[in-house]
């Protein structure tokens, strides 16, 4: 287990700065392709169903304080770095979770950025509830009407959330390095909305017309500075 996740470890350091000329490259592609995207998929059905959902929770999230420092809300940025410890084979030794204190979360071995920048960009439970759907409607026969809301109120939840677990003094920033940090979170989270909008909305295919509009939105962005060379 120690050789294996040294071996993640070394991967990650030798793609962490390619990466985040990546994210930094596809910043203003992947915003233009969310604004693309939002305008194409938003209908009457998704702005009640997906977006006030999504506003409302993010509303209540950020008016009320206590809400965010939830010992819920606490649970799943440190059940998030710990998925993505697991996902590196770093074996995992502490959980602890105080509501409106914080929560920390330990393991063996040194870790990675992708460890500590996780919660950040990964919405794990959104994430959780769309595992989930495949059984409910293998037993109830299809999904639920709600469906759509679901994701909506756990997609603000943690849009707000991430937001407001963004200041200058986060410790996983440090970790990651806040260079680093600076590069790679705003692009990967533009790409994060957008896909799970997309998919949200559409499923696979939302998600694959996404990824092709980024693309033709990066040639784009790209084609002045390539005419250059």
């Amino acid at each position: 287990m120690k050789s294996i996740n040294h071996l993640f470890n070394l991967f990650f350091n030798l793609i962490k700065w390619p990466i985040a000329v990546l994210m930094v490259i596809l910043l203003v592609p992947s915003f233009y392709a969310d604004l693309i995207a939002i305008q194409k998929l938003t209908n009457v059905d998704v702005l009640i169903e997906f977006f006030l959902p999504f506003g409302v929770t993010a509303v209540l999230f950020l008016f009320m304080p206590m809400l965010a420092g939830s010992f819920f809300a606490i649970m799943e940025h440190e059940l998030t770095h710990m998925l993505f410890a697991v996902l590196t084979f770093h074996k995992p030794k502490g959980l602890d979770v105080k509501q409106d204190v914080g929560g920390s979360f330990s393991f063996e071995g040194k870790g990675n950025w992708l460890i500590a920048l996780a919660p950040y960009f990964f919405p794990t439970f959104w994430f959780f509830i769309v595992l989930l759907m495949p059984i409910y409607k293998a037993v109830m026969g299809n999904l639920p009407e709600f469906y759509l809301s679901l994701l909506g109120v756990f997609l603000g939840y943690n849009f707000i959330v991430t937001c407001l677990s963004i200041h200058p003094k986060q410790t996983d920033f440090k970790v990651a390095g806040y260079p680093f940090t600076f590069c790679f979170l705003p692009g990967i989270s533009f790409l994060k909305y957008g896909l799970v909008f997309c998919y949200s909305v559409k499923g696979w295919s939302g998600v694959e017309a996404y990824l092709n509009l980024v693309w033709h939105r990066t040639e784009v962005f790209l084609q002045p500075i390539l005419s250059l060379i």
